[in-house]
């Protein structure tokens, strides 16, 4: 399952879910509520994580996928919706590809001379890294050394916060939406290995 938010639809990662589905993964892509060709509007983050349930509902429920082998994969802002829902929900792994730690901590990195307490005010707290201390699944961190949107830093703060199991990859020249772009086939050879390596087969 594919949560993004790159260029408010579905066009990054088309080639992703392609280059995964061509090595035997079944793959769902969907945009949130008011992305692409969604209907509504999200106006805050309960309504992004309403709207990963409901598709995490629906390949589980809908489509009879055992849970254990459902991997959550987020992009960007869908790092925290995918982050959510594997804190609350069974799941075999979770892909964290350019996210950042928390909405306070980006706040940080936009406007470094806020204080601390004002930064923790925010309607939307996005706290993905307070989350991942609760995730029970094995965690793939992805970032490029030249994301000038969420700095490489984020990502660090994310993989120093998953539990273990863990792996952390930094592709170097890739900046926000092109990891798996400027990484190449090699990128998505790992990502699919640690896939498979971290969902358990069935019994």
């Amino acid at each position: 399952m594919f949560f993004s938010d790159s260029y408010k639809n579905l066009s990054y990662c088309d080639w992703v879910g392609e280059s995964l589905a061509g090595r035997g993964f079944d793959v769902l892509l969907f945009d949130y509520r008011g992305y692409g060709r969604s209907e509504g509007r999200s106006a805050d983050e309960r309504g992004l994580y309403a709207d990963a349930d409901a598709a995490y509902d629906f390949v589980t429920k809908g489509r009879g996928a055992q849970a254990r082998r459902v991997v959550l994969y987020g992009q960007s802002l869908g790092t925290a919706a995918a982050a959510d829902v594997a804190a609350r929900r069974e799941c075999g792994a979770l892909v964290l590809e350019s996210g950042f730690s928390s909405a306070a901590d980006m706040a940080g990195e936009i406007v470094p001379w806020l204080p601390r307490f004002v930064r923790r005010l925010t309607k939307n707290k996005l706290d993905t890294a307070g989350k991942l201390a609760r995730v029970g699944c094995p965690v793939f961190v992805a970032h490029g050394d030249r994301d000038d949107i969420i700095p490489a830093g984020q990502g660090r703060k994310l993989f120093e916060a998953a539990p273990e199991p863990k792996r952390l990859v930094i592709v170097e020249g890739a900046g926000h939406n092109d990891l798996s772009i400027v990484g190449g086939e090699k990128y998505i050879d790992t990502l699919a290995q640690f896939i498979r390596d971290s969902a358990l087969p069935e019994k």
